[in-house]
């Protein structure tokens, strides 16, 4: 009778372990938390970045019923909120900072960095101006201020969206500038920025190339045009998806997803990020990092 029972003991949780699941009592019940496709995951977005976020996050809650993503809109803090664990993931524009990266680098559980797209800055004039192309030199004497401007068009007014901070230390980076040596106007916000486009046929912008897509759909591609840009004496190159993904383009850089590998969900939105989401970015007027190969049937 013992060794009836002992082994009794023995055989009903190892049965319970290998049996196959029913639907009605999923495995995934027992797990207590998130997962991977499950769970409430809060990320802050670099605010140039929202739209494309927000399809992002439809797409995968769609996808996922029972997963939701809670996006928080930053002009020059994600990842500081990220390091405060007031959210669990970041999308960020660009490279981190010097400072930001040192800061990473004291945690003890390391974020994952992850390139998820390709985005760029153009720049952006009034269609008045008379010049169809710039180089990389030039708007770097533009933006310390030793550039004032064109024979034909009299001094130029460079200007900034004061409300993306971001996109301030990426010029800086892109064009090999100190942050403190840079010399702009920086208006209040964008719809400030574009109007002051519109009006000024003397001013002169750095924008995101969605924010610059945007405006062309909300009314101002009568009024405004991006220039082509050169690098080092190359040709000039149009920003567009096209070549950004081919790095023609010389003012691009990658969007950056930061997450704790350790967070189920914000694992599982990384991996949505890399894969299926490749083809939404393209919808927010960026390139996709990499390109999703495609299976033809030859019948």
């Amino acid at each position: 009778m013992i060794a009836l029972l002992l082994a009794a003991g023995i055989a009903v949780p190892v049965w319970f372990w290998m049996r196959t699941p029913s639907p009605e009592n999923p495995l995934t019940s027992a797990i207590s938390g998130p997962t991977p496709i499950s769970g409430t995951l809060a990320v802050a977005v670099d605010r140039s970045l929202v739209p494309v976020a927000e399809i992002q996050a439809k797409a995968f809650s769609e996808q996922y019923p029972k997963a939701a993503i809670k996006l928080s809109p930053e002009s020059s803090r994600p990842v500081l909120r990220l390091l405060e664990r007031r959210v669990e993931a970041a999308l960020i524009e660009g490279a981190l900072s010097a400072r930001e990266d040192s800061l990473l680098s004291t945690l003890k559980r390391p974020l994952k960095r992850q390139p998820v797209a390709r985005n760029a800055l153009v720049f952006v004039v009034n269609r008045a101006n008379p010049v169809r192309s710039v180089s990389v030199a030039v708007l770097k004497a533009v933006f310390e201020g030793r550039f004032t401007g064109w024979q034909s068009l009299g001094k130029i007014v460079a200007c900034l969206d004061g409300s993306n901070l971001r996109a301030r230390a990426l010029l800086s980076e892109l064009l090999l500038v100190s942050p403190d040596s840079l010399v702009a106007s920086a208006e209040a916000d964008m719809p400030r920025l574009l109007e002051r486009l519109r009006k000024d046929r003397n001013a002169a912008a750095i924008m995101t190339l969605p924010a610059y897509a945007a405006a062309l759909r909300s009314g101002y591609a009568d009024s405004i045009e991006a220039l082509p840009v050169s690098a080092n004496g190359g040709e000039s190159v149009e920003a567009s998806p096209e070549t950004l993904y081919t790095g023609e383009y010389p003012l691009s850089t990658d969007i950056i997803y930061l997450y704790d590998p350790y967070n189920p969900l914000a694992t599982g939105f990384g991996a949505w990020l890399a894969k299926e989401g490749q083809k939404l970015f393209e919808r927010g007027d960026m390139a996709p990092y990499e390109q999703l190969v495609r299976t033809i049937i030859l019948n």
